[in-house]
């Protein structure tokens, strides 16, 4: 075979690989998609609550300007910000007027920090007092006027703040409470036993998004989980970031532990980080329901109770996924989604705390349109092969020897 023919050969064997490494390789753009935002009102931190539908495709999402450059952002999330321990001035512990446990402080700020430099208080307290009891805590607060000091204002929560030690089945001895005061008292109201005493109270700020107030409470379908007893499934009507339940027992029910189990499957995760108790007791005037868990997306929950014990009513405790980044005011931002992520240079981390976190409004998304500016995943051949992709490989083998058989022998029936 001579050189001129070999050099033929081989440039249609390798024209035939380019076609068919070329058919391996796609560029998915009909999934790209964007969401354009309102512009934020005045320059600084902005955060952006997503949807339903967002939060499916936050993977490969990113923030773009009207040039189609790329905006740094962070995603609203524990441990975002690290814990500070704050220490404390003044603290005075007791009981009040009427006999109930009562401690009484004020928090002293680290240099350059101001009220609400994280936006949660975790109060860790020391107490003291014989097991069982289940008290119902009144927290307040005071902002210095001036050095005047002002009123104690108390919180008024959606649901009511307890503490509990029922050992072994088990205790909470501490709050969550929004960082918004100067000085704070605390009064325990005896809701089971007798009110313990408080000998000591240690604070930490923190940015905890989740342990603020849910954004949304949707009522979910409730039915027995077919062949499991003392189950039940929940479900939502889309997939949302669910932090919490609001389950109602069917009364009376004492203080239980409920399981709670995400998804559904051999992976699901079992005991959602559930560490909160439920009960429903009328007689007793008292009665909690609402039940923190760690933030998760899920369509699909299944509870299951003690002997004896029944839900009443249950509502999911919904809070949206949030976007923060910098800025400016008049300027159109907008979320980029269904491709790969735009890298952003820098990071945000290295900032100060966003005190503004949860006191502004978050900006809203438009409707969903096509993107010009995205990017398209790309599906190449150098990525993991999927089932089908040997008997491809080995059907174009075939092809490629049957071709290069055909010109040998096309050759040598020319010499």
């Amino acid at each position: 075979m001579s050189p001129a023919s070999w050099n033929r050969t081989a440039l249609r064997l390798v024209g035939l690989g380019l076609s068919l490494g070329l058919a391996c390789a796609r560029e998915d753009r009909a999934a790209l998609n964007r969401r354009s935002m309102a512009p934020s009102p005045s320059s600084g931190w902005a955060r952006l609550s997503l949807d339903a539908e967002a939060q499916r495709q936050m993977k490969g999402a990113w923030i773009g300007d009207e040039a189609g450059r790329s905006i740094p952002f962070l995603e609203a999330r524990e441990g975002l910000w690290d814990t500070r321990p704050l220490p404390m001035e003044n603290l005075l512990t007791g009981r009040n007027a009427a006999g109930q446990p009562t401690a009484e402080f004020s928090l002293r700020l680290p240099e350059g920090w101001k009220v609400g430099e994280r936006e949660t208080l975790r109060l860790d307290l020391d107490l003291e007092g014989q097991a069982p009891w289940v008290t119902q805590v009144q927290a307040e607060r005071r902002v210095e006027d001036g050095g005047r000091g002002g009123a104690f204002i108390t919180y008024d929560p959606a649901a009511p703040l307890h503490l509990y030690d029922l050992s072994p089945s088990g205790s909470r001895r501490t709050l969550n409470l929004p960082w918004d005061g100067h000085r704070y008292r605390l009064t325990l109201l005896a809701s089971q036993g007798t009110a313990p005493h408080i000998r000591r109270v240690q604070a930490y700020a923190e940015t905890r998004p989740e342990a603020l107030e849910a954004e949304l409470a949707l009522e979910g379908t409730l039915a027995p989980e077919p062949g499991q007893p003392r189950t039940w499934r929940l479900t939502l009507p889309d997939t949302e970031r669910v932090v919490g339940l609001d389950l109602v027992l069917a009364p009376p029910a004492a203080p239980l532990h409920p399981e709670i189990r995400l998804g559904d499957g051999p992976e699901s995760r079992r005991d959602w980080a559930c560490q909160d108790l439920v009960w429903n007791l009328p007689a007793l005037g008292t009665k909690s329901s609402r039940i923190a868990l760690t933030p998760g997306l899920a369509r699909t929950l299944t509870v299951s109770l003690p002997e004896g014990a029944a839900p009443q009513s249950v509502r999911f405790l919904v809070r949206r996924q949030t976007l923060i980044f910098p800025a400016e005011a008049g300027r159109t931002y907008v979320l980029h989604l269904g491709g790969e992520a735009k890298p952003a240079p820098g990071s945000l981390g290295a900032l100060p705390s966003v005190r503004i976190l949860a006191a502004t409004a978050p900006l809203t998304l438009g409707p969903r349109e096509p993107d010009d500016q995205g990017i398209p995943h790309r599906i190449g051949a150098d990525q993991r092969a999927r089932p089908w992709m040997p008997w491809v490989a080995g059907l174009a083998l075939l092809v490629l020897g049957s071709v290069a058989w055909r010109l040998f022998r096309q050759e040598d029936a020319h010499r």
